[in-house]
């Protein structure tokens, strides 16, 4: 939903993190960066995107060309106007306009209200596009069955024949038994995983993720953190 930016008396009023902002009820500016030539009385903004009666904007920056009128957000990573797909960069000419669609907002929001970008996907009539945290572009995911692909939790997806981590597959996973632990661990009926990866010498019966510790885990013969072996001692250090 398009909102309008926050008023604020001065720039010693910004709050912490980036965001859209009207200073002295007439200049907008992107944190602390004047928007030249934005229009006070029409601009709105929502998940980074921007668009007064002139121009559509992506963190502060216009989008030359884009159609304000039609301009609308697809997810945190995405827009799209009239003509084009926008990604974080510009106009996206990779990706199909007619069959484009995001597949998740593209982010989580945390206890506190705070905004946190995740792995995120998009498809079109030529496969499935992947976003990551600092992603400007997405990238092609190769040999994925877009029928059949959901995504299981920020990093963790699956289709019929793959099991992803972060686009990765997993070589070995099997999408019908597969879960995700957390963002870090997974398993299946066969083994346990870190991240893309077979955690070979790990106990299948006695595994656990730690509470609240994405990065650590326990078996009977070992301790991990993000799926590297540790000592007990470093476990602790860890958990402390």
């Amino acid at each position: 939903m398009w909102t309008q930016p926050a008023i604020l008396p001065s720039l010693k009023d910004l709050p912490p993190g980036n965001n859209y902002y009207i200073i002295d009820g007439t200049k907008v500016c992107y944190n602390v960066y004047p928007i030249k030539n934005a229009d006070r009385e029409t601009f709105v903004c929502q998940l980074g995107f921007a668009k007064d009666k002139n121009n559509c904007y992506r963190l502060g920056e216009v989008y030359k060309g884009a159609d304000p009128e039609t301009f609308e957000v697809l997810n945190i990573y995405f827009a799209k106007d009239k003509q084009y797909i926008y990604n974080l960069a510009g106009i996206d000419k990779k990706v199909d306009y007619d069959t484009f669609t995001v597949l998740d907002t593209g982010y989580i929001i945390h206890t506190n209200n705070r905004q946190e970008k995740i792995t995120s996907y998009a498809k079109d009539k030529n496969g499935l596009w992947m976003m990551e945290y600092y992603s400007q572009k997405p990238v092609a995911i190769k040999g994925i069955d877009t029928d059949t692909f959901t995504t299981i939790d920020t990093c963790y997806a699956k289709d019929k024949q793959y099991v992803l981590w972060r686009g990765k597959k997993l070589k070995k996973a099997d999408p019908a038994t597969f879960e995700a632990l957390n963002f870090n661990y997974g398993r299946d009926a066969r083994n346990i995983y870190a991240q893309d990866t077979v955690l070979a010498n790990a106990d299948y019966d006695t595994f656990e993720i730690v509470n609240n510790q994405v990065s650590l885990a326990k078996d009977k013969r070992a301790f991990y953190h993000f799926g590297e072996t540790v000592s007990e001692e470093e476990f602790n250090e860890w958990m402390a």
